[in-house]
């Protein structure tokens, strides 16, 4: 294609385009003709709607192609209005077939490349040299004011300019890209927040800081807390001085809140910040929880979550929970008596005692998801009784060892669901006496439709909408042993969907060896732990 554009810059268009008639020309620039103001671009439009229910495109066409995108170029490197030229080239960058539009994907050539491919990869080029040439700065300027902040340059017509345009990140397209980013109906607005998580300006930083302070909309494309988490985690530079001061304010405030969501999206954030304004802020958060948790009114995941936090930053394991531990560790590194984070790294605290066939939940709010569908009635292993008696033992001992202060429901699922409870009741011998016994007198039966019990735990109602006053627990606690009537393939949209509103965490325990991947995708979507056992 390189070598059909070279031949079509030394080649005069007198021949007629797409059938119609050759237009007038108004003079010669650069050994090809110049068309009047925007005939170039309405050549090429008029060339390709005669070509977009074509699949190959013939040497001739090819050739008349590199032609016109030689005018356009010739004419946007004049003296003329350019504008319209420019637009036209920008839009064949994105130009696609009707096969294409019909079904996202064009049917394939028998040999070669198909006609949209061929057509993009030429505009493309063409439009690579015009950056590259003497007005490039001129293009850069309009794509930004004429282009990216006006939604009547249709969509992908600003998706191209800021796919142009985005690894030079000059910094005059900050407030055009902000200008997006601030209103909440315009559909490029998800695309453009992906991008500016990655830009490190003050002015980005700023209003990423803000954006957490605001109220979500869940139908948004990216939660603010994971927008901001994107750019600390990943930023070549840490956050602007002004920017880090705000985060500060804003943090401290989520982290010693009552609500358990805002803590525990404020810790990952506090502990990613340069220690001298992180730490303090974990430190403080460890202490008050720790109080909350003496008074019954805590939370063991954020507990557990702080303390990983630090140890994560200091390298340091086996200092536990305990505010006291912690705050001798900064004192000594803010004297000099010790590093700040000791070699060998830290993978966290380990899980609690507490244990679900070997797997450690850290939390003291759970409800429990059980497979009772008809293979549970499986005999488990030479105990006399079926893997669904099992599992309802295995949680029953969880909940002992866990203590009264841990609430908990059940929600148990074949072909349907049954949930024990909405609210979650202390883990009590009373409590338990009774989920026991109504547990094993249901028993296993039907098929293994895990999904719609997923959904009730996450509070999702018709139509995936989601309410939060129905999601008590902060971690999910899920039992199959097989393959799911749905597969695994809802689990990484659903997460993706509902996971940052909701925070919660999934363990999941696979028994034997028949999962069909749905329980791992589980935990790694949200960070828990998963578990196969034989039986």
């Amino acid at each position: 294609m390189s070598l059909l554009l070279l031949f079509s810059l030394s080649t005069p268009v007198s021949a007629s385009i797409g059938g119609e008639a050759p237009h007038k020309c108004v003079g010669l620039t650069r050994s090809a003709a110049v068309w009047r103001e925007s005939d170039a671009a309405s050549a090429l439009r008029i060339w390709l709607d005669a070509r977009s229910d074509e699949r190959v495109l013939n040497a001739h066409e090819a050739a008349r192609l590199g032609q016109l995108l030689s005018v356009l170029n010739g004419e946007i490197q004049g003296t003329g209005d350019w504008a319209d030229a420019a637009a036209a080239m920008l839009e064949a960058t994105h130009w696609r077939t009707e096969s294409e539009t019909s079904s996202g994907e064009e049917p394939l050539p028998s040999r070669g490349m198909g006609v949209g491919p061929r057509v993009r990869r030429a505009a493309r080029a063409a439009f690579a040299r015009l950056l590259e040439g003497e007005h490039a700065v001129d293009v850069v300027a309009w794509l930004e004011r004429e282009v990216i902040t006006r939604r009547a340059a249709g969509p992908e017509s600003r998706r191209a300019a800021i796919g142009w345009i985005r690894d030079e990140r000059p910094p005059t397209l900050v407030p055009a890209l902000l200008t997006v980013a601030r209103d909440p109906d315009d559909p490029l607005r998800p695309e453009v927040l992906d991008l500016l998580v990655r830009w490190e300006d003050e002015a980005v930083d700023l209003f990423l800081v803000r954006l957490v302070g605001r109220p979500f909309d869940r139908h948004d494309e990216r939660h603010p807390y994971t927008l901001l988490l994107s750019r600390v985690r990943n930023g070549a530079t840490p956050l602007g001085e002004r920017a880090t001061a705000q985060l500060a304010e804003r943090l401290r405030v989520m982290l010693l809140s009552h609500d358990w969501r805002s803590a525990a999206r404020a810790v990952a954030l506090a502990g990613r910040l340069e220690s001298s304004v992180g730490v303090p802020l974990l430190l403080d958060a460890l202490h008050a929880w720790d109080r909350r948790k003496a008074e019954g009114r805590g939370s063991r995941r954020i507990l557990y979550e702080l303390s990983d936090e630090l140890s994560r930053i200091s390298g340091r394991t086996g200092m536990g929970r305990d505010p006291r531990a912690w705050s001798t560790w900064w004192v000594a590194v803010q004297q000099g008596r010790t590093e700040l984070h000791a070699s060998g790294g830290s993978r966290g605290e380990a899980r609690s005692s507490a244990a679900f066939f070997g797997l450690h939940p850290r939390s003291d709010q759970v409800t429990f998801i059980i497979d009772r569908s008809g293979s549970m009635s499986t005999e488990w292993g030479t105990t006399g009784h079926d893997r669904y008696t099992e599992a309802v033992e295995q949680m029953t001992r969880f909940l002992q060892a866990s203590g009264p202060a841990t609430r908990f429901n059940v929600i148990l699922f074949s072909d349907s669901v049954e949930r024990s409870s909405l609210e979650l009741v202390p883990a009590t011998a009373k409590n338990l006496s009774s989920a026991r016994r109504s547990l094993l007198a249901r028993g296993p039966n039907g098929g293994t439709s895990l999904r719609p019990a997923v959904d009730m735990a996450l509070g999702l109602k018709s139509g995936n909408e989601l309410d939060l006053d129905q999601v008590m627990a902060d971690t999910v606690v899920v039992l199959c042993d097989g393959q799911t009537s749905s597969g695994p393939g809802w689990v990484a949209p659903l997460i993706e969907e509902v996971g940052e509103a909701t925070q919660v965490v999934f363990e999941c325990v696979l028994i034997g060896s028949n999962g069909d991947g749905t329980l791992q995708a589980l935990a790694q979507e949200t960070g828990g732990g998963y578990l196969r056992v034989d039986g």
